[in-house]
């Protein structure tokens, strides 16, 4: 069984909940100026990608090498695919129903309304989701073949989420 550094773990959940607000901060910022809150869609990846990347870096010297590099690569992966898959599919569409909906009924100041309720609140969902690719990297133990095992059903699934994805792109048009 893998030990686990705990002390290292408690620093590197600081780095990660930064490394997920910047992402949703840069991205607020671009919105203001795009005026077009969709592209918070495209963080949600990035912020994935951004967190592993953080954890993996925060966590050099304390966890199993193959593994830190094996959830990284993994994890940055389908957050590049799935912000870049987003990003395609909203070019040219302007602002989402939803947000238009959000900032039409929002009270006081509509971007700071956006800010508090989908910006701040998505890299908050960013860091909690992604808590097991932040503890990952902190197991000391060598990767055992379920872990493995594990890698292989992700590839499985990212190819059936890029397949699906390309085949609903090529019916709607």
């Amino acid at each position: 069984m893998s030990g686990f550094d705990w002390g290292a773990f408690a620093g590197g959940l600081a780095g990660a909940a930064v490394a997920a607000l910047a992402v949703m901060l840069v991205t607020f910022a671009i919105a203001l100026k795009k005026g077009v809150h969709r592209i918070v869609d495209i963080a949600w990846g990035i912020g994935f990608a951004a967190v592993a990347l953080v954890s993996y870096g925060l966590s050099a010297g304390d966890g199993d090498e193959v593994r830190r590099l094996v959830v990284t690569v993994l994890t940055v992966v389908w957050g590049l695919r799935l912000a870049v898959h987003i990003g395609r599919r909203g070019r040219g569409h302007g602002e989402d129903p939803r947000y238009a909906k959000m900032l039409a009924k929002a009270p006081g100041h509509p971007q700071l309304y956006a800010l508090r309720k989908v910006y701040l609140l998505q890299g908050a969902l960013v860091w909690l989701v992604s808590l097991p690719v932040q503890a990952a990297h902190y197991l000391t133990g060598p990767m055992v073949w379920w872990a493995w095992a594990g890698a292989v059903l992700w590839a499985v699934g990212l190819a059936f989420e890029a397949i699906g994805d390309h085949q609903l792109a090529r019916f709607k048009a």
